[in-house]
């Protein structure tokens, strides 16, 4: 028995052995194929593909981004033209020296009659054009009230100012526009007026304050009546202006209509 059975253990020990090691080759070739689909050596993980490396810069110092400057006032932008002098001389409203400008007659007049003159929300008629570059706008206090006419004119810088003003209640003969004034200023001319008074102002550009104040008499009636008399103002020796005569409304003491006209102030002796 011991001699049949022998040869029969060593095939079945054979036959593991050989079983046992297709086992291991297949594990091995099952691995092989898995690592293969997965990308091979060092990837990150199935079906997907590491990474790239880099390398990092040297730091930079950090900085902080500038902060904007306040939006400039009208007063701050630079660039304004500035008239020639003879152009200047012409001017009421606004200050020929200064920043404010307006694009149209219509807004010139309005700047004239509210900022400069005092006007408490007047009525605006049409502009009415006179030659290329010039022309005329009437206001009232009231739809009924007295005219202010406003003369206007576009100058050399493209702009449109207040040249002057007339007032169906106020006629200045003196002085003229244009002149030159010393203190005291002499004014003649006629009026009709609420107790006929007629209030004067002298005006400087860039000046928000009058250089002086005062009043002349005129008429009362249906009738312009003349007056005369003179204004104590301070006189800085240079520079120009403008001189304003304006009505107040009897009613409640408003600027009923105004007149206007540019000067220069003569040199102190």
């Amino acid at each position: 028995m011991n001699e049949n059975t022998a040869p029969s253990d060593r095939g079945r020990k054979t036959v593991i052995v050989l079983l046992a090691a297709a086992l291991v080759a297949a594990a091995v070739w099952i691995a092989i194929m898995l690592m293969q689909q997965a990308g091979g050596p060092g990837q990150d993980g199935p079906g997907t593909t590491a990474a790239p490396q880099t390398t990092a810069s040297p730091s930079s110092p950090v900085t902080s981004a500038p902060t904007p400057s306040p939006t400039a006032s009208a007063s701050d932008l630079p660039g304004t033209p500035t008239l020639p002098a003879a152009e200047a001389a012409t001017v009421v409203w606004p200050d020929p020296g200064g920043t404010l400008r307006y694009g149209t007659p219509e807004d010139a007049a309005e700047g004239f009659a509210e900022d400069f003159a005092g006007f408490t929300d007047p009525v605006y008629g049409e502009f009415m054009q006179g030659d290329a570059r010039s022309g005329e706008l009437e206001i009232r206090a009231l739809a009924d009230g007295a005219v202010t006419t406003v003369l206007l004119r576009q100058l050399s810088d493209g702009q449109w100012y207040a040249i002057g003003a007339t007032s169906s209640e106020i006629q200045l003969d003196v002085p003229a526009a244009g002149e030159m004034i010393s203190a005291p200023v002499a004014l003649s001319g006629s009026s009709r007026a609420f107790e006929a008074t007629v209030n004067v102002e002298v005006r400087a550009h860039g000046t928000a304050e009058p250089l002086g104040t005062g009043i002349v008499m005129g008429g009362s009636g249906p009738d312009l009546g003349p007056f005369s008399g003179s204004v104590q103002w301070g006189n800085p020796g240079t520079g120009s202006g403008a001189l304003l005569l304006f009505v107040s409304s009897a009613k409640d003491g408003s600027v009923w209509t105004a007149a206007a006209v540019p000067v220069g102030f003569a040199a102190q002796p």
